[in-house]
């Protein structure tokens, strides 16, 4: 378990870290700084799809208890499937 954890960091530390050195080689500070910011970029997009699956799975779970129409279930599993 944390063995494996750990071992899962290793990959990604030293991609981010081949980045860096890349980045400051060719546009110096200046360089890090647009690599950072692309990668925090990239960070709100991965963060806003895996809290959608959360909230639409409320909702199918909502509809459910509220005994609405199979159509509305229906729609509900597909913006759930979509946010997983």
């Amino acid at each position: 378990g944390l063995a494996l954890g750990c071992l899962s960091c290793i990959v990604p530390t030293i991609c981010i870290g081949i980045t860096v050195a890349v980045a400051h080689t060719v546009a110096g500070m200046y360089g890090v700084a647009l690599g950072a910011l692309g990668m925090l970029g990239t960070v709100t997009m991965g963060l806003a799809i895996d809290v959608y699956g959360p909230i639409s799975d409320n909702a199918g779970g909502i509809a459910e208890m509220s005994k609405l129409g199979a159509e509305v279930r229906r729609k509900t599993d597909a913006l759930d499937a979509a946010g997983n």
